[in-house]
């Protein structure tokens, strides 16, 4: 009797070999062989539950933005209405061991996007929610035009995302966490939440 395969955690473990694999060989590095090699099986080990190399990277981010999702809902609902798009924000901005490796993998992502469907509407359909979280926190936090303040947000922090992996000596996330609070800090407020902010 063929043993039964928990599938939810064998692409826990596949996305889990993605990431030590670009961590140790680079973005570039990441293919089904290779992953199946840190994974010390064959092809069939991958190819059984994600077909390409695209779907081997999309399997990572998305075991990533899930986790992601969770810590950035957890981040909001814990801080106060006028507080949340700045948790949002300092959430953003704390890096785990693995997000500069998933940045590389995003960054793979967006060069691809243009030649792999798949790819360019997984990375919509992420662009379009996350955008939408930073609108939600933003009107929580009073600001008067908060489609207008999650634009810019957004622009700066998937900015900073290929910054800190250009140059992260250099983009340290204290510098981008007061660059981004500095711009957001001349948008205006309603006037009763602003109140509210100064309480």
């Amino acid at each position: 009797m063929p043993r039964e395969v928990d599938t939810e955690q064998r692409l826990a473990d596949i996305a889990d070999a993605t990431v030590r694999v670009a961590r140790t060989a680079g973005a570039q590095a990441v293919t089904i062989r290779s992953v199946a090699r840190e994974l010390g099986g064959s092809t069939t080990l991958v190819t059984n539950y994600l077909p390409s190399r695209s779907a081997l990277i999309m399997n990572a981010l998305d075991q990533a933005r899930d986790r992601w999702r969770d810590e950035r809902d957890e981040a909001i609902a814990a801080a106060a209405p006028a507080d949340r798009l700045t948790a949002l924000i300092e959430w953003a901005l704390s890096s785990t061991s693995d997000d500069p490796v998933l940045r590389t993998l995003i960054l793979e992502v967006v060069a691809n996007a243009a030649v792999e469907p798949e790819l360019r509407d997984s990375l919509h359909r992420e662009s379009v929610e996350f955008q939408a979280a930073i609108a939600a926190a933003a009107a929580d936090a009073g600001y008067a035009d908060a489609d207008r303040v999650a634009q810019l947000v957004y622009l700066i922090l998937r900015g900073a995302s290929i910054a800190t992996t250009e140059d992260p000596d250099h983009w340290q996330e204290e510098q981008i966490r007061g660059a981004v609070l500095a711009a957001v800090a001349g948008f205006p407020r309603r006037t009763e939440a602003h109140a509210d902010s100064l309480r």
